[in-house]
């Protein structure tokens, strides 16, 4: 029997390596070409149906100017706008009759009669994986650094996809989220609006109930949008990292939100208690903000606590200004004290129906403590309630 010869081991080690190395990089990059197509695809999805959405009044109106308007903020970003009518028929198209449109991806969605359709260049759509493809290329011709290389790249862009996914899905929840929060004041408005219109001759009694339905879904819906830039705004600030700091009294700033809001405790029975609020306490921060977080957590104590009384309180411990917020009333159950910094979770959903919550208020607080390096926590009060305190770094 004739002996293996060890002089051709390097090269099969060599030849099996470059081979794995082949089919490594064939099969990943071929994974990678997949995520990136199917991202793109629902990407393109929802940006399709959101189209819809923005132009389903327009077409209904006949509004040209907005439908040209929408067409060519499509075509600035590089993505073409398709208005279809009927089977085959085109109403609208962002791209001028004879130019010439490169290979897409496209996506449709029905409005009304019409059909919205948007076209993404699929050149644009495997730019990344192209990039990430010659990079690999390159690392594979480095030998085993190139090897870690592109185990290196893969798992980011593995990451990268996942968490696109995540905010993809974040964005379809608050997506839903948001329109059923408008859809519930606006169907008592509108309804309200119906009824006074259709009846000439009812009672003054009833118009005034009608037009204080009418007032209180507008204040709501207005809360509502305000709280929804408020959170644009703190993401926007926590993206760029930009934030309008300036020293400020805190002390002298909860006196002034808690006179504000004492009329609205006095009427609701809840008497408002302040504390270690005498001496000015100075720390750098954006003042709206850190007011707009005491008063939400004031106003859901008043709203939601069943409590007689609400103490709000002011101490500087271990480098850090604490704010405290505690009611002495129904209490937050231990499964839901982890959910009520969420957004639009609201512990009881028909209670914050009446009160006109959106589940927005504490998201808020979070982002604000967030953004000045702190933190909120929620803890029992004695013997019953609870305790919200925002501590934030001196």
């Amino acid at each position: 029997m004739k002996r293996f010869s060890l002089e051709f081991l390097p090269a099969v080690i060599a030849s099996v390596g470059l081979a794995s190395l082949a089919v490594l990089f064939w099969v990943e990059t071929s994974l990678f070409r997949k995520a990136v197509v199917t991202w793109a695809e629902r990407d393109l999805d929802t940006r399709t149906e959101l189209a819809a959405e923005s132009l389903e009044e327009p077409l209904k109106t006949g509004d040209f100017k907005r439908i040209h308007a929408f067409g060519d903020a499509c075509a600035a970003d590089g993505v073409r706008l398709t208005v279809l009518v009927g089977a085959k028929g085109v109403f609208f198209d962002s791209v001028r009759k004879g130019s010439k449109w490169p290979k897409s991806i496209y996506a449709t969605h029905p409005c009304g009669e019409y059909t919205i359709r948007l076209g993404l260049p699929v050149e644009r759509v495997l730019a990344p994986f192209k990039r990430a493809r010659i990079g690999f290329m390159l690392a594979a011709l480095l030998g085993g650094a190139g090897v870690l290389l592109v185990f290196f790249t893969t798992y980011r862009q593995r990451v990268r996809i996942k968490e696109l996914r995540r905010i993809e899905g974040f964005r379809r929840d608050f997506i839903a989220d948001v329109s059923h929060e408008i859809k519930t004041p606006l169907t008592g408005i509108i309804g309200a609006v119906d009824l006074l219109d259709g009846a000439a001759n009812m009672p003054q009694e009833n118009v005034r109930t009608l037009l204080a339905l009418v007032k209180k879904e507008s204040t709501r819906l207005n809360a509502l949008a305000q709280n929804i830039l408020s959170l644009a705004r703190l993401e926007r600030a926590g993206e760029t990292g930009l934030l309008e700091k300036a020293d400020t009294d805190v002390s002298s700033l909860i006196r002034e939100t808690v006179s504000l809001l004492r009329t609205k405790a006095e009427a609701a029975g809840i008497e408002l208690n302040v504390s270690g609020v005498d001496g000015p306490v100075v720390f750098a921060c954006d003042p709206q903000l850190i007011q707009q977080a005491v008063s939400n957590l004031i106003e859901n104590a008043i709203r939601y606590s069943g409590s007689m009384d609400v103490a709000v309180s002011l101490v500087t411990k271990s480098g850090e200004v604490r704010i405290t917020v505690e009611d002495h009333g129904v209490g937050i159950p231990p499964n839901e004290r982890e959910r009520v910094f969420e957004r639009f979770h609201r512990i009881d959903a028909a209670r914050a129906a009446d009160t006109g919550g959106a589940g927005l208020g504490l998201a808020i607080v979070r982002s604000i403590a967030h953004l000045h390096g702190g933190e909120v926590f929620l803890s029992q009060s004695t013997p019953s309630g609870c305790r919200f305190t925002v501590a934030m770094p001196v």
